[in-house]
């Protein structure tokens, strides 16, 4: 063999040397970690364009959503089926056997059709963690949105006596999903005292009108007053120290005709640490963010 050939032999072993140490040091050979999400959008119709689905890093949608749920999917979104834990509309199929069952309480009042479930029933757990939760996922969702915890958390909170166990049963439920479903994402909206309870089985809770909240009446948005907000910001707070690694998604709804004032809403909640979505308080439309229209970059009306 010439001195030249051995050369060449001998840099490209030390070459090859070299990146093996290189793998083993700093794990090259796995795949970069995805970043944390920085957009989402919650959408409770059927008939949305899965390309305008694409535009966010996570996307929540009804199961009976009509789309492509791979197109949407390609882009590397992470769709996530909506389930309510705590309470059943009287459209959804299970709605007559939870009702045979003695499985649900009584109607909300501020959503006809929706009635508040008794979790802490066995029944109920195999509905929801067995049944439908698994029936969502098999259509190719990548997890879970889990709503309506916060109703069972306010039927203990208002009655402790007739409804004690209602945490409880939230946590057991969250922990048994996890364990039915280890590979389903979670994202559960509300129930945040309960984050810190869950860990490491659910890293993400969503937060509905922490900024802003929704006049049911005079069904027009307002601003929260400096003591609610700072009441949604202290159980915020006491969250992420129980749970260190907890990224929280917010809801806010606000009359998307005023950009401005929609715009200061994301960018309010992006400096706290938020991952911001805006809509009308019915979900039956993606709501764009609108871009900066001032040139500092923040609107020009702020809440």
């Amino acid at each position: 063999m010439g001195l030249g050939i051995r050369y060449s032999c001998c840099r490209s072993l030390l070459l090859t040397a070299t990146l093996v140490w290189l793998t083993a040091v700093t794990g090259c050979d796995k795949p970069a970690q995805p970043l944390p999400p920085r957009t989402w959008v919650a959408y409770y119709g059927t008939d949305a364009p899965p390309e305008l689905l694409q535009n966010y890093d996570v996307a929540v949608v009804d199961p009976g959503y009509a789309g492509d749920l791979a197109v949407v999917r390609a882009s590397r979104t992470v769709v996530l089926g909506y389930l309510s834990l705590g309470e059943l509309n009287d459209q959804r199929s299970q709605f007559a056997a939870a009702r045979d069952q003695g499985l649900l309480l009584r109607e909300n009042p501020n959503w006809k059709g929706a009635w508040f479930a008794d979790i802490r029933k066995p029944g109920w757990q195999r509905l929801v963690v067995d049944e439908m939760a698994t029936a969502i996922l098999a259509r190719g969702f990548d997890g879970l949105f889990l709503d309506t915890l916060d109703s069972a958390m306010h039927l203990e909170a208002t009655d402790p006596k007739r409804y004690a166990g209602m945490a409880d049963a939230a946590v057991a439920t969250l922990l048994a999903l996890h364990e039915r479903h280890p590979k389903a994402r979670l994202l559960v909206n509300g129930a945040i005292p309960l984050a810190g309870r869950v860990v490491p089985a659910v890293q993400w809770f969503a937060v509905e009108s922490s900024l802003t909240d929704w006049d049911f009446a005079s069904k027009t948005a307002r601003l929260r007053r400096d003591d609610e907000r700072k009441w949604a910001t202290d159980r915020l707070a006491a969250a992420r120290v129980a749970n260190p690694q907890l990224l929280v998604f917010t809801l806010d709804y606000w009359n998307v005709a005023d950009r401005a004032g929609v715009q200061a809403v994301y960018r309010r909640q992006r400096q706290a640490g938020f991952v911001p979505y805006v809509a009308t308080i019915a979900l039956d439309r993606v709501v764009p963010e609108p871009a900066d229209i001032t040139p500092s970059g923040s609107a020009g009306v702020a809440p």
